[in-house]
């Protein structure tokens, strides 16, 4: 027969022992700015079971967080046919519902979204405010609706969902941190010891999945030749993309200096193992910025058609050069409609360079 003590142990754990679900159908930079969430539920209930439910391929820079139990994926609309994705999304919801979550928490604003909230029937749910949202279908489909970035940054907007379901959060929830696995801490250090430098390199990257978030070539090219002149390895670093990997061999053409080139031969946690022993990182728009944060390494991120109050890497070790405004629309861009006049062209190199030297000793 149990103890009373045991029994008011259960009850306290099974208390604890809530189901919360996020929803962050985005890319593998928003995925990682998840994890302050899972902080904070962590703290609050430690006994929680956290799933995620992402785009395919993109819970990878995760999934080596122990605190997290399943990463659910979703195809995006455009990869497989009308037929095929209805079939999968049925399963997605199937498998779902079996969980019951207590939590919901849904961070971007595609329709589907809100199916998949009336869908699995989840306690309580918190989905962003969008302004072209605002229907009676999206508004019901959720308990709370919660702002709108604004100015904040998106750790902080995505955090204001929890306080939206009564969920209060602390300084400490913020923190931003990635699991690097042995295994890549090890690959970093065998090609430190190949190519015999030691923790005197920098890292590059200077790719983005948008081109219009991407700087000039051969201002790039500036850089590798300036640092490596004062004595530095300068690392290049992008994903497999064959389109990433040109740019890279482009870069690497128009500099003077021995580049080492690493284009498409890392994976997110080779990345982030190579860029947390770098002397700095240098980097646009991207998941490889939000790692840096995560690592703790300083540097400068460029921003041009993008909001850098929601999107910079979260630390105060990068510094962020992001636009002023029409008034640096360039020749080239800025007859251009949408984002794409929205270019970097403004930005220098001499200006990285200064920026690179108010964060690094």
């Amino acid at each position: 027969m149990l103890s009373l003590r045991t029994v008011v142990k259960l009850i306290v754990m099974s208390k604890n022992r809530k189901r919360f679900l996020i929803c962050a159908l985005r890319f593998h930079g928003d995925i990682l700015l998840t994890i302050p969430i899972i902080n904070c539920i962590k703290r609050v209930y430690p006994e929680s079971a956290i799933d995620l439910l992402v785009y395919k391929g993109t819970g990878t820079i995760v999934e080596n967080d122990s605190r997290i139990q399943n990463i659910f994926e979703a195809h995006q609309s455009s990869e497989i046919s009308l037929f095929k994705r209805l079939f999968k999304e049925f399963n997605l919801i199937r498998r779902l519902r079996k969980n019951n979550y207590d939590f919901g928490l849904f961070l971007t604003t595609q329709w589907r979204v809100a199916l998949l909230s009336r869908c699995i029937k989840v306690n309580k749910t918190a989905a962003v405010d969008d302004k072209k949202r605002r229907k009676s279908f999206w508004i019901n489909s959720f308990s709370k609706i919660f702002p709108e970035a604004g100015n904040r940054h998106i750790i902080e907007r995505n955090l204001s969902a929890l306080e939206t379901l009564g969920i209060k959060t602390v300084h400490g929830d913020s923190e931003l941190r990635i699991d690097i696995p042995e295994e890549s801490k090890a690959w970093v250090n065998g090609f430190i010891k190949d190519q015999s430098i030691k923790d005197n390199y920098c890292v590059l990257h200077p790719v983005s999945r948008r081109n219009v978030k991407q700087w000039k070539q051969e201002s790039f090219a500036f850089l590798a030749d300036h640092y490596s002149n004062l004595g530095m390895k300068v690392v290049m670093t992008s994903g497999p993309n064959s389109e990433e990997k040109e740019y890279l061999q482009s870069i690497n053409n128009l500099s003077n200096s021995e580049i080492i080139d690493l284009g498409g031969k890392t994976t997110l946690f080779d990345l982030a193992a190579l860029i947390e022993g770098a002397k700095f990182f240098v980097g646009l728009d991207s998941v490889a910025s939000h790692i840096a944060a995560a690592v703790n390494t300083p540097g400068v991120t460029l921003f041009g058609p993008t909001r850098s109050e929601n999107w910079r890497p979260w630390s105060e070790k990068i510094g962020v050069i992001s636009r002023k405004g029409d008034e640096q629309l360039c020749s080239i861009h800025g007859h251009l409609k949408g984002k794409s006049k929205n270019c970097l062209c403004y930005i220098t190199p001499e200006m990285v360079i200064q920026s690179l030297d108010k964060v690094v000793n």
